[in-house]
């Protein structure tokens, strides 16, 4: 499989990366018409949006916070339903930790949904409160972790 993970800049990229997103974090889970594709902070110097393209078909999404301090956060990584467990995810993951450590981090921190803490565990991550107030709304019922880049 041809794997191209791209930092989302062209209008058909957006609106793939958007739609994942808001059918697989939002309405799979009964969020309705909550998800705002027009949030600022998808923008925002420091905030990159990446889609995942498999055969040149987008399957996966998720935004790198770069912090100053050498930090990361993961976030909203999904995988579009009908290429999860094919192993996408990791590819995901690998290409998006390059990512980090080409932009200077050295830990990363993801809210990891509850459904999803399998494939962290399994790919390195650990259980670890790093900011509690990152825990509300869809984050709520999060497990936070980190990852030694």
């Amino acid at each position: 499989m041809d794997y191209l993970l791209i930092e989302v800049s062209e209008a058909d990229d957006w609106s793939a990366y958007h739609a994942i997103r808001r059918q697989e974090l939002f309405e799979a889970k009964g969020r309705h018409g909550i998800y705002d594709p027009n949030r600022p902070d998808e923008r925002l110097p420091g905030m990159h949006p990446y889609l995942l393209k498999a055969d040149g078909q987008p399957v996966g999404t998720t935004r790198l916070d770069i912090r100053d301090d050498g930090t990361c956060i993961f976030r909203l990584v999904a995988i579009t339903a009908s290429e999860q467990g094919k192993g996408h995810g990791r590819v995901l993951g690998r290409m998006v930790e390059q990512m980090a450590r080409e932009h200077g981090s050295h830990t990363a921190y993801v809210n990891a949904a509850p459904n999803a803490l399998g494939y962290y565990e399994a790919t390195g991550w650990q259980r670890h409160v790093w900011d509690e107030a990152e825990l509300v709304s869809i984050a709520s019922d999060c497990i936070q972790m980190r990852k030694a880049l």
